[in-house]
């Protein structure tokens, strides 16, 4: 009995390869990935000089934003308001005050508040000055240098009923330029004969002459008036010939004690 044949080797499978590995990324340094302590105080820095701008003077506005003055002498306050880039009120912050031209104006302040003057004619501004930051007031002085009054004399009729004589009056300054809306203030040297008032006229009371005069500002014209009476007997003021308190006492006697 013949032995059986020996089998065939199988034919070899497909071979199994193992999987990779993943490779580790390659790690930064650690002086690479930790910011160095000179990029950290830089940026501090930046950051304390993002605050500090802000607290930094930006605009500065003044109250009244322009003045105008009509007399030697005379002063108004201002008062500066400082605020940053935000717009926010910086209530420490203070001004430097300066006049263009001390001749026009001079300027006295403190901090946010100040006090303009008028010296003499002309105009010239005045600056507040705030760190970088500044804001100017235009000011203007102008002085009444002559008065003209138009009728130049008053012949004035004192009738029963109390009746104002109005003046044309019309101010100048040095230079001959007219000044507007001033006040006129009038003024009788004898008021026995007539009266003035604050808007440039004349009010007759008695007959006689006198002189009125019509100031502006410091400058001042005179020009006479004569008052005639006109009145009718009615109009006319009744003599006193006796006490009239008698009968007023009369009337009214006194309770007996």
């Amino acid at each position: 009995m013949n032995a059986p044949a020996p089998a065939a080797p199988a034919a070899p499978g497909p071979r199994t390869v193992p999987a990779a590995r993943p490779v580790p990324a390659a790690r930064a340094p650690r002086a690479a990935r930790r910011p160095s302590l000179a990029r950290r105080a830089l940026t501090a820095a930046a950051a304390l000089g993002a605050l500090a701008a802000c607290d930094r003077p930006a605009r500065v506005e003044l109250d009244p934003p322009s003045l105008r003055f009509h007399a030697r002498g005379q002063s108004a306050p201002v008062r500066a308001t400082v605020r940053d880039s935000g717009g926010r009120e910086l209530p420490a912050a203070g001004c430097e005050w300066a006049s263009s031209d001390p001749r026009v104006v001079e300027v006295r302040g403190k901090l946010r508040d100040a006090t303009v003057t008028a010296v003499g004619p002309g105009a010239a501004s005045v600056r507040c000055t705030a760190g970088r930051a500044g804001a100017l007031a235009p000011v203007a002085v102008r002085i009444a240098a002559r008065v003209a009054v138009d009728p130049p004399r008053l012949d004035l009729r004192l009738g029963d009923a109390p009746a104002p004589a109005a003046l044309r009056v019309e101010v100048l300054d040095a230079e001959g330029r007219p000044v507007l809306d001033r006040p006129a203030a009038t003024r009788c040297a004898d008021e026995a004969v007539c009266r003035g008032d604050d808007r440039g006229q004349v009010w007759p009371v008695g007959p006689g002459e006198t002189v009125a005069t019509v100031e502006v500002d410091g400058a001042r014209a005179t020009l006479p008036v004569k008052v005639v009476d006109a009145r009718s007997a009615e109009g006319r003021p009744r003599r006193v010939t006796r006490n009239p308190m008698l009968d007023v006492e009369k009337a009214f006697p006194p309770p007996p004690r």
